[in-house]
């Protein structure tokens, strides 16, 4: 059986009257992962996905809590499909930088994640979100591979992964930022990787959907 690891978010010393974002993330993170998801890795719907679904499974748990939270302000109680369908077309793809293997993985591993939350009648709108994600695979796809589609800090990445800089080495992201600006200077900005890139902006906390073109 393949085994799903569980990520446990850090516990404050104490739990002050009034809970800050950050206790509020850490608490939408504990239901999601920790109680909801350590069941979900023993149901039929986990063992139904490929291996590696599997494998992307908790990365695609956490990171559509904390971006449904971060971006939307939208608890796990509180998804929707509209909200589900932002998050996964636009923020994803805009905000992501994983690899090709990761965005496939992101509508069978939700769709199974949302019928395992309707059967055990767990969130209200499990059974909408579960039916509505099958409708936006290829929109996720088309996006997420469109570098125009990419906020700044993901082209940053994957302009970076793509000249061969090891991200997860400070010096050499170092390196590589110098002789980028030292590329700017000399060429002009309209040179740059950043023209005509959308901006990484915070949409309010309204608990609705923002306004995005197709």
């Amino acid at each position: 059986m393949h085994r799903c690891l569980m990520m446990k978010p850090k516990k404050g010393k104490s739990r002050p009257s009034a809970q800050s974002e950050e206790q509020i993330l850490d608490n939408c993170l504990s239901l999601v992962i920790s109680q909801w998801g350590e069941d979900f890795c023993t149901s039929s719907y986990f063992e139904n996905l490929s291996d590696k679904e599997k494998e992307e499974y908790e990365g695609i748990a956490f990171f559509f809590t904390e971006m449904m939270f971060t971006y939307l302000g939208l608890t796990p109680q509180q998804w929707d499909e509209d909200s589900m369908e932002e998050c996964c077309v636009f923020l994803f793809s805009e905000k992501m930088s994983e690899g090709p293997e990761f965005f496939p993985c992101i509508v069978p591993v939700l769709s199974a994640f949302f019928s395992y939350l309707e059967e055990h009648n767990l969130q209200k709108n499990a059974g909408a979100m579960a039916r509505e994600i099958k409708n936006l695979h290829e929109r996720i796809m088309e996006r997420s591979s469109n570098p125009d589609n990419w906020g700044m800090a993901k082209r940053f990445v994957m302009t970076a992964r793509a000249d061969g800089i090891d991200v997860t080495d400070a010096k050499a992201v170092h390196k590589y930022i110098e002789a980028y600006n030292r590329k700017v200077l000399k060429d002009g900005p309209g040179s740059g990787m950043f023209k005509d890139a959308p901006h990484d902006l915070v949409i309010g906390r309204t608990g609705k959907k923002s306004a995005r073109k197709c």
